[in-house]
């Protein structure tokens, strides 16, 4: 098992394997992995719902449906949507500063940008084989396999571009850029151990 000091944010399209890069990841260089359970601690944080901050989870949110959804109608309050996004920016930094880990999505890389000790990645592949990828994993047939991973792309670009910084899945955005198509997992992971230090 090797060791690392860096804070590894994944960033990825619907259905390229981030998350099970990102699994890999951490157990091979035996450190933390963060992904869903960020929501429970920004549920803590800011005060939301758990089950409400999964509704939105990197999705574009609407100040309006929020207002309606959690009855703040009250102007001078404070947007739900900076509520969540300040609460999620904390969890992450608090996570950050608590040592070596993997990160997925949720805006990590521009959070956590000009941390010295931070890789980016963002992990892709082509829109027909993430939707292969898909339909086995979610036991779905081609056209719902297809919507889902189109809809989950644009949500997660709006959503990551809602609060400026560098665009969702572009290049300089991110340290390495990774096509699992071209290259496969483990080429990927053995990639990605290499940039955080493991010998």
């Amino acid at each position: 098992m090797g060791t690392t000091d860096k804070i590894i944010s994944i960033g990825r399209s619907y259905g390229a394997g981030g998350r099970t890069l990102g699994r890999k990841i951490a157990s091979d260089l035996g450190i933390p992995y963060y992904d869903s359970e960020i929501l429970v601690q920004t549920a803590r944080n800011s005060g939301l719902a758990e089950k409400y901050l999964a509704s939105i989870d990197e999705k574009e949110i609407n100040d309006a449906a929020l207002y309606m959804s959690v009855g703040y109608m009250n102007p001078t309050y404070t947007s739900v949507r900076q509520i969540a996004a300040n609460a999620q920016r904390e969890v992450i930094e608090k996570i950050a500063s608590e040592g070596p880990c993997v990160i997925v999505g949720r805006r990590a890389n521009e959070i956590l940008k000009g941390r010295q000790n931070l890789v980016s990645i963002f992990v892709t592949a082509s829109v027909e084989s993430r939707i292969k990828h898909v339909m086995e994993r979610e036991d779905l047939d081609e056209k719902q396999a297809r919507k889902k991973v189109l809809r989950a792309d644009k949500e997660r670009k709006a959503y990551y571009n809602q609060f400026g910084g560098t665009p969702w899945g572009y290049a300089e955005s991110y340290d390495l850029c990774i096509n699992t198509d071209a290259i496969g997992m483990d080429c990927a992971v053995s990639i990605i151990e290499c940039m955080a230090g493991k010998k």
